[in-house]
């Protein structure tokens, strides 16, 4: 599930493992349908319990081209059975 602003500066990502078959995880990329292809965007992990690290590079910027069409993998697995992203755009 995507939410995107009007202004395609920020949205928000809501994923969840329903099926944890022969423990496979999530292994192909979400494509983030509705955000800017021309913007750039970083991304954020909020969900986290305390004392746990996101598996997502903090540093690390996609552009909105990038999402679109290949996608990002929020690394679902049993230990990581919800993962929420904040996007947001990165200003020049």
């Amino acid at each position: 599930m995507l939410y995107v602003s009007q202004n395609q500066s920020s949205a928000v990502s809501f994923n969840y493992l329903v099926n944890n078959r022969y423990n496979e995880g999530s292994k192909l990329p979400v494509r983030m349908q509705g955000l800017n292809s021309e913007k750039k965007y970083r991304l954020t992990e909020i969900n986290l319990y305390p004392g746990t690290e996101s598996t997502i590079k903090p540093n690390t910027i996609y552009s909105g081209d990038f999402l679109m069409k290949v996608g990002f993998n929020p690394n679902l697995k049993s230990e990581r059975t919800s993962v929420v992203i904040k996007i947001e755009e990165v200003k020049p």
